[in-house]
């Protein structure tokens, strides 16, 4: 079966992008823009295989859609086609990435040949990078609080993210309430979301939670996970660590997050920067209605104020420290 990559053609000329189009049938699925202002929206996207842009609107031009393209997602090829041959555009483009340059008229062989090698690299080079990611928590809102903000930051950065709550936090709420708001946070996210039914304050670190965590790493194949620390007061979190750290054993990347009840003894070496993203944890902890509001630790200004304590050991951004447990290089 050939593979379908997905391309996105910058081409004002109807005519050309026609024909492109036509030589691309049943080997990429194209998507044709013609104005300047769709091509901005559109090369800001994470989803092509293949950019080929040809633009010299005033607004926008080539290079323009080069650095775009590079800046969403460095792994997405780039192919520009030129009406002139200007060494000045020529080394301009090589400075911003651009993968191929093409000169009208267009040889619909060797066009269509670096088209599909193009894409076939781009393809490969994303699936090589993609990140998968796992949050596991004990109870609804744990692991919005603890890795929120760097969930929201690999979201942005193309990454799949997963959520797992092991309990629906009955003991400190109504559960199909709290089931709901975490189903909407996950939703403000992005994620997917899994839930289990242990009980609230009686999670274990058996044979029974291993599995249920096992279960959920074989379908959602994680290269990184986040879970809650050691060294924290609450018996569910610890124990949540404890059968994760055994689940996740052929994970390459786990890492532990801060928690309200996380002890002195939780020692952090990497701190995140959230700065662009703390409205968006927010918003997810915001979700929590029957919670946030009896949970000081919930409260808008606790939550920065946390961020900004940590930033002091990472140039006074807005941070989430956690501990790395073990990290592939």
């Amino acid at each position: 079966m050939k593979k379908i990559y997905k391309v996105l053609l910058i081409e004002p000329d109807l005519q050309l992008g026609k024909t492109i189009i036509e030589w691309l049938k049943g080997k990429a699925e194209v998507v044709h823009i013609t104005d300047n202002r769709a091509a901005k929206k559109y090369a800001m996207l994470k989803e092509w295989d293949l950019v080929i842009t040809d633009v010299n609107f005033s607004e926008v031009n080539d290079l323009h859609i080069t650095q775009m393209v590079k800046k969403a997602n460095p792994s997405i090829a780039i192919l520009i086609i030129a009406e002139n041959i200007k060494v000045d555009f020529i080394l301009t483009a090589m400075k911003y990435h651009a993968d191929g340059l093409f000169f009208k008229p267009l040889d619909k062989k060797e066009f269509v040949k670096r088209v599909l090698q193009l894409a076939a690299e781009s393809k490969n080079k994303k699936a090589k990078n993609n990140k998968v990611i796992l949050a596991i928590g004990a109870h609804p809102d744990d692991v919005e609080f603890g890795c929120g903000g760097t969930l929201a930051r690999l979201k942005s950065e193309g990454c799949d993210i997963n959520i797992l709550t092991l309990s629906l936090g009955g003991f400190g709420g109504d559960p199909q309430i709290r089931k709901k708001e975490a189903q909407k946070a996950a939703q403000l996210l992005g994620a997917n979301l899994f839930l289990g039914d242990f009980y609230d304050t009686k999670i274990d670190n058996g044979i029974e939670t291993i599995q249920f965590i096992e279960s959920i790493i074989n379908k959602v194949k994680p290269t990184h996970v986040y879970t809650h620390s050691i060294f924290d007061n609450h018996q569910d979190h610890r124990s949540t660590y404890q059968a994760a750290v055994i689940a996740a054993r052929s994970v390459p990347n786990f890492f532990c997050y801060l928690s309200p009840s996380s002890t002195v003894d939780f020692r952090p070496n990497i701190f995140i920067n959230i700065d662009k993203f703390i409205d968006k944890k927010q918003n997810m902890i915001a979700a929590y209605t029957s919670q946030k509001d009896i949970r000081q630790y919930l409260q808008p200004d606790m939550i920065k104020a946390t961020a900004r304590y940590w930033g002091r050991f990472n140039n006074f951004a807005l941070i989430e420290p956690m501990e790395i447990i073990k990290e592939a290089l």
